[in-house]
């Protein structure tokens, strides 16, 4: 007989966190392999279901009313830098109360936008379960690299607050049963901080299922000397990476490969990036989503996100599973497992960046190098397979 979990998940307010919003999704796909599923989401008034009920999957819905949004005084600790009220809902709080008093869950998994109150409220309710929690993107490394370069008043408070949400991942820790994160960095951070709870830690990373349609074509493409930027150019992160690299990136590029083509993907594009692109013929927006992996697969280079907040790392792993090399900025990629030179290429000034582009242009033999070990070193660390079993066997 199968057992049954709680999986406690929230839609995000922010289009710039699509990664996470992917991996919550893809935890819930391989736990629905073993567990029956009550799902329970907490999302805008304004947001359809995620995903729909089906035979393994319940999904029960909490709306976040507007008054819910709002908050007259902002904490000085916040445990999510993005969701500093979740938790706080007295409805969202009676609903979990209520599915814990009615249902025997073996194990309850809490998605990382769900770990203010939420994980209290399981551990007293469900003090046998299992509690699985993700623990992706955690805030105190983000506050510590925002203190490094801030001065006077901004520092101690950014160093403060660091010090805070440290001391709460140590009680995260040690309420948890098994605590997820995306890197190994993110999981060496956590042990640290508790050698008693180091064992708990362990590091699910993004993956790419290789037997989708788009991946598992094994033909031998041609690259056309084309560059292809792929990720939401309509949201504020995504319009200000597309304008610095068309800006400041592209020109130079051009000037020594003036014959190629760029292909910016996504459906909606800002207007400021949109008025770029009209003004020279060379840039063509794709706003069809179906063709992307063509586009990406007879590309001579995969341009991913400049800056956090557009899903650089979905998108670097989409490009080794079509074949194609990927340049990066140093940030980008720092979350993957990856040797500039060997399967990607780097680069931390605009004139780096677009050196590595016109390497790639000109030198087809080297970006079919990189693309070769790019995709083995896919299928070592991020085919889904692999993770997924991984998933399985610690649950």
């Amino acid at each position: 007989m199968r057992e049954k979990m709680l999986f406690l998940s929230a839609q995000s307010r922010y289009p710039e966190d699509l990664e996470g919003e992917i991996r919550t999704e893809n935890f819930l796909d391989i736990l629905l392999e073993r567990f029956d599923i009550d799902l329970l989401e907490y999302c805008h008034c304004r947001r359809e279901p995620a995903v729909e009920s089906g035979p393994a999957l319940t999904v029960h819905q909490v709306k976040r009313s507007s008054a819910s949004q709002r908050s007259l005084l902002h904490p000085l600790n916040k445990l999510r830098s993005h969701s500093p009220l979740i938790g706080t809902d007295k409805s969202l709080r009676a609903e979990i109360t209520e599915m814990c008093r009615l249902n025997t869950y073996s194990h309850v998994f809490i998605s990382y936008y769900m770990l203010s109150n939420c994980l209290d409220i399981v551990a007293s309710m469900l003090p046998e379960a299992v509690i699985i929690t993700d623990a992706h993107r955690f805030g105190s490394r983000m506050l510590e690299n925002r203190a490094a370069g801030k001065r006077g008043i901004s520092k101690s408070y950014h160093k403060l607050n660091a010090a805070l949400i440290r001391r709460d991942e140590r009680r995260l820790m040690n309420k948890t049963s098994l605590l997820l994160t995306a890197t190994e960095w993110d999981a060496l951070s956590f042990k640290a901080l508790s050698f008693a709870d180091a064992g708990k830690v362990h590091v699910i990373p993004p993956y790419i299922d290789l037997k989708e349609p788009a991946y598992a074509s094994v033909e031998t493409v041609i690259k056309e000397k084309s560059i292809v930027l792929h990720w939401n150019m309509n949201t504020g992160q995504g319009k200000n990476v597309a304008l610095l690299f068309l800006k400041k990136i592209y020109p130079l590029v051009k000037a020594e490969v003036p014959d190629f083509r760029c292909y910016m993907i996504s459906d909606k594009v800002h207007p400021e990036v949109a008025a770029l692109a009209r003004n020279d013929a060379s840039i063509e927006i794709v706003r069809e989503f179906e063709h992307t992996a063509d586009y990406i697969r007879r590309a001579s280079a995969v341009v991913a996100s400049l800056r956090e907040g557009c899903g650089g790392q979905i998108k670097i792993l989409e490009a080794w599973a079509l074949r194609t090399p990927v340049v990066c900025s140093l940030s980008g990629s720092e979350e993957l497992i990856c040797e500039t030179g060997r399967d990607i290429l780097l680069a931390d000034t605009s004139a780096v960046f677009a050196g590595q582009l016109v390497k790639l242009l000109t030198m087809p033999e080297l970006g079919s190098i990189i693309a070769d070990q790019a995709y083995r070193t896919l299928l070592k660390h991020y085919a889904a397979e692999g993770v997924r079993e991984k998933v399985l066997s610690l649950v």
